[in-house]
């Protein structure tokens, strides 16, 4: 009996044993090539119907595209872009995405490129939480947690902006 103990140990080691050398030549998952940071909404007035998102895209792989975006407790996000026309600065949709260049901060912030949030389906509130999925086309879906600020000039210009 005591030999069939010991011999069944033997080989629950060396299960084992295979099953976690097995485990460590499996494949790592793949890191996330864009890395988002500093990501928050600007808090809108009572009434709108519309936000402002911002946040700071790391691509660390290859040249990608965010081609699109949705957010919890909104019916619509788009990537926009602030251009100059003439004298005055107008809002322009941007439904082929924004590109992402390899190696680069790509910042979506006030006066550029932001993430227009609309059709809230609750007013907003300072300090709330909102997740946003970004859709980017090499590297797939990623959610980010945004906080919505006041837009004071100090998170304006990066500092205490959310992550």
């Amino acid at each position: 009996m005591n030999r069939w103990v010991s011999c069944l140990g033997i080989v629950m080691a060396l299960s084992l044993g295979a099953a976690r050398a097995g485990n460590a030549t499996t494949a790592p998952r793949a890191r996330t090539a864009v890395v988002a940071s500093h990501a928050w909404i600007r808090l809108p007035p009572p009434a709108a119907n519309v936000a402002a998102g911002y946040v700071q895209l790391y691509n660390h792989g290859r040249e990608d595209r965010l081609l699109a975006a949705t957010a919890t407790g909104f019916g619509q996000v788009q990537i926009h872009a602030m251009r100059m026309d003439g004298e005055l600065m107008r809002m322009q949709a941007l439904p082929e995405g924004l590109v992402l260049p390899a190696g680069k901060v790509t910042a979506l912030q006030p006066g550029g490129y932001h993430l227009m949030l609309m059709m809230p389906t609750r007013p907003l509130q300072e300090g709330q939480p909102v997740r946003v999925r970004l859709q980017f086309a090499r590297d797939g879906e990623q959610q980010v947690d945004f906080v919505v600020r006041d837009g004071s000039s100090a998170q304006l210009h990066g500092h205490g902006a959310g992550r």
